[in-house]
């Protein structure tokens, strides 16, 4: 059987109010011919939620919703999805009831390709039609399913979601890149969160640094590319070279600067640096290979907690490399050389490095403490009232008119607690 067309937003029909179906005319062949070439067009298309009749060129007031939205609708209310849901027919739909209460959410159109756009809908709605066998049913609907009803319901009326829509953007489909990706952090795991999220997934995720690294069995994924994001281990050029279009790397810091292990400690600890990510081509030395792309990353406050900048950097780092894959991968990036007089280097973090110096300026403590905040973690040793020495983490701290005050402390053996309640006790 052809493939039946997805008329495009420029086909006249589009525009037209579709006329009702005669209710003995549902279960003629006609009509059922038209319902089934329906549900193939829409179960081809990936993407696809619901179609009406006119998309297919059928004046006619009749849209489907997809059996996937009928399983994301159960999965939210935890009920069975092992059963396949079948595709719902809705003939000569009308909408009977509008919430007053209105919500912003993104539409997209299969006749309106790669667009997408906000669009204002009422919450909740309750709809009445006819099945496929001519039989009326009401089913109300909230969320998604409203939106769809909506939305199917101005296909019917001659109304496309762009005559509504706010913030319309083109978002082409990224094609299928084939990459191993190398992470071993929780900055690993934002950055692939963003790839996953666009559909980037990897043929293998690496996410231990000391398992060995089989060559051979890497050469028998055919991957176009590798990628790697803080994955604690440096590669051989001989793996770095291996993929058609080499191997990528999503740093932390605007390199040159801060190249090395710690640069998300470094730009905390420092007050020069400001917090980015770059994307190179990676070579044999470390974090030295050509810029791909690069963004300076405001974070507001700054200096903040570790954890906060790890996951903005690598969340924006993911973001970063998803738009750049495609364009890599089709040659339409350039490749600038990194000026190694403008480098500096981080250093692996030891424990010991966590110990606060309190005659130090009390800047240089509140940015050891944020730096360390998920590892070493901050220190000091205390002289408790009865003269025995312990020693305190500090979780989180201030500095007030030049002087530096923990906020958060942990005793050793204790739990957390405020500073306030650990001098009372101490």
């Amino acid at each position: 059987m052809i493939k039946t067309k997805i008329l495009q937003r420029d086909a006249s029909i589009l525009r037209k109010n579709a006329s009702n179906v005669p209710v003995k005319n549902i279960g003629s062949k006609k009509i059922q011919v038209i319902l089934n070439r329906m549900k193939k067009t829409l179960d081809v298309e990936e993407d696809g939620v619901a179609i009406a009749a006119p998309q297919i060129g059928e004046s006619l007031r009749i849209f489907i919703v997809s059996g996937k939205v009928w399983t994301l609708i159960k999965k939210s209310e935890g009920a069975d999805t092992s059963k396949e849901p079948k595709d719902v027919v809705f003939i000569n739909p009308e909408i009977i009831k509008f919430s007053k209460k209105l919500k912003k959410g993104e539409e997209g159109c299969l006749s309106i390709r790669y667009l997408y756009g906000l669009v204002k809908r009422s919450e909740k709605v309750i709809i009445r039609a006819y099945d496929e066998t001519g039989k009326v049913f009401e089913r109300g609907a909230s969320g998604l399913l409203a939106q769809i009803f909506q939305h199917e319901t101005d296909h019917l009326n001659g109304i496309l979601f762009i005559d509504k829509a706010e913030n319309v953007k083109d978002a082409p489909p990224i094609p299928k890149i084939k990459f191993v990706f190398f992470g071993s952090s929780q900055f690993s795991n934002y950055v692939l969160e963003e790839l996953e999220s666009a559909g980037l997934i990897p043929l293998l995720k690496i996410s231990s640094a000391r398992d060995p690294l089989s060559i051979e069995e890497l050469k028998k994924l055919d991957a176009n590319v590798f990628v790697v994001a803080s994955f604690g281990k440096i590669l051989p050029k001989e793996l770095i070279e291996l993929p058609k279009f080499k191997t990528l790397n999503v740093h932390p810091s605007l390199l040159p600067r801060l190249r090395g292990p710690a640069p998300i400690q470094g730009m905390i600890l420092s007050h020069d640096e400001k917090p980015g990510v770059t994307i190179i081509k990676m070579d044999e030395r470390m974090d030295h290979g050509p810029i791909l792309a690069q963004i300076e990353m405001p974070i507001t406050p700054w200096p903040d907690h570790y954890r906060v900048v790890e996951e903005k950097l690598g969340r924006i780092g993911g973001k970063m490399l998803r738009a750049l894959l495609p364009k890599w991968v089709n040659g339409e990036i350039n490749e600038i050389p990194q000026d190694d007089t403008r480098a500096s280097y981080t250093k692996l973090i030891k424990k010991e490095e966590g110990l606060l110096n309190l005659d130090d300026k009390a800047e240089i403590n509140l940015r050891k403490v944020l730096a360390y905040s998920t590892w070493p973690s901050a220190y000091m040793f205390y002289t408790t009232k009865w003269g025995k020495e312990i020693r305190v983490v500090i979780k989180d701290a201030q500095v007030v008119d030049g002087v530096f005050f923990p906020t958060r402390v942990i005793p050793a053996g204790k739990k957390a607690m405020s500073w306030q309640s650990f001098l009372r006790g101490n």
